[in-house]
Order: C-alpha cells, then sequence, then structure tokens
C-alpha cells in the first residue's frame, strides 16, 4: 500500500520542481511573474554588449525623432534646425558622460535637471515668440503625459 502511495508523491513532486524552475508560466514565455524577464538560455542582446557605433547609431536616431517633431510642431527654418540639432547632440553627449560618472543618483538627477532646463534656454534663445509659446506648450503637455502615465502605471502594478 506505502509503494502504492509513493509512486504519486514522487511524480507530483517532480513535475512541481519543474514547473517552478519557469516561475509555473508557459515554457515559451520569456517573461515570468510580473512581466520580469527570465533567461532560459535563450540568448539576448543586452544594451552592454552593444558596440560604441551601435551606441551613437541609436542616438542619432533618436535626436533625429526629437529635432523632427520640433521641426514640424514649431515649424522651425533649416538654420534653426541644425542650431537645436547640435545643441541636443552636445546635450545627449554631456548626459551620457553624466551617466557614466561615479556619483551618487540623487547628484546625477540634479545634473540630468540642470542639463534640461539649459538645454531648454538655448533652444528658446533659437525661436520667435510664437515659437516659445508652442515650445512652452509642448513641454506642459509632455508633463501632463507622463503624469497620465505614472497614474496609470501605479494604478495597473499588482500588489504583493
Amino acid at each position: 500500500m506505502k509503494t502504492n502511495l509513493i509512486l504519486p508523491i514522487c511524480i507530483l513532486l517532480f513535475t512541481a520542481t519543474v514547473s517552478a524552475q519557469y516561475n509555473g508560466y508557459n515554457n515559451n514565455s520569456r517573461y515570468g511573474r510580473y512581466g520580469t524577464m527570465v533567461d532560459h538560455g535563450v540568448p539576448t542582446k543586452s544594451p552592454a554588449k552593444l558596440s560604441p557605433e551601435d551606441i551613437e547609431k541609436d542616438r542619432n536616431e533618436k535626436i533625429e525623432k526629437v529635432v523632427s517633431k520640433l521641426k514640424e510642431d514649431l515649424t522651425l527654418d533649416e538654420l534653426q534646425v541644425i542650431a537645436i540639432r547640435n545643441e541636443i547632440i552636445s546635450s545627449s553627449k554631456n548626459m551620457d558622460i553624466l551617466m557614466k560618472s561615479e556619483t551618487t543618483d540623487e547628484d546625477k538627477l540634479n545634473k540630468f535637471k540642470e542639463s534640461q532646463e539649459k538645454l531648454d534656454k538655448t533652444i528658446i534663445s533659437y525661436l520667435s515668440s510664437i515659437q516659445k509659446e508652442k515650445f512652452q506648450k509642448l513641454k506642459e503637455d509632455k508633463a501632463t503625459n507622463k503624469d497620465k502615465k505614472k497614474k496609470k502605471k501605479n494604478k495597473d502594478q499588482i500588489p504583493e
């Protein structure tokens, strides 16, 4: 009688152990509990392995998106586009240097805010009065969108 009971218990324990390795979720999924990444031996491309050329390419793509949005929304002329693009590139490189610096996160955050404020002032100096108003409205819209996303994210989080 005991041997008949031991076999099902062993099978049950074995299957529980196997499913625990994959957080009890679909084996084809790379995401475990609460959407965190789980490595199942599948090689992934991490940001740390990007070459300097790839990093520069990504930075330039992001900058071009920002500049094209500003050009469209503020109706910038070509001289303004060139000047603003150069300022954004410079600011982006400075922010990359700040990210790599060995200071506290609080200091980094303060320096990022200072850098962003300086960039905004520089961009505003290239704009006409009408463009300045539009730029301020874009900044306000961006801030309200961030607030909405934060509220939605906090609402969607699953309490533990």
